[in-house]
């Protein structure tokens, strides 16, 4: 799968900003999607209403997480990473993973 858009919108519920964005509704389409497509911009939403069997919800933190782990394996990651939640304490933490691994934040 490849996609003429260089951006991902990760949210369950929100509209992407503009026709420029590819959106991911759940986490697993979130990781699919990263994987098959070089994103140059990604925007997190943090709760994605998406709940495995065992209850555990899967966030854009796990998906950060999941960039994390590529970045680490020298694999693609976006260079830009916004994080969109309306979710203030899963902002900071969020915003505090991507300044530890990024060199920037975009907020």
């Amino acid at each position: 799968m490849n996609t003429k858009y260089s951006k991902l919108y990760v949210d369950d519920i929100r509209n992407i900003p503009d026709d420029e964005w590819d959106v991911a509704r759940t986490y697993d389409q979130a990781i699919y999607m990263l994987g098959m497509n070089n994103y140059d911009v990604v925007s997190l939403d943090h709760d994605l209403g998406d709940f495995r069997k065992d209850g555990r919800e899967m966030t854009g933190y796990d998906v950060l997480m999941y960039l994390v782990e590529r970045k680490e394996n020298n694999l693609h990651v976006p260079a830009t990473i916004y994080v969109h939640t309306a979710n203030p304490p899963a902002r900071i933490k969020m915003i505090s993973t991507i300044q530890r691994y990024w060199k920037s934040i975009n907020d």
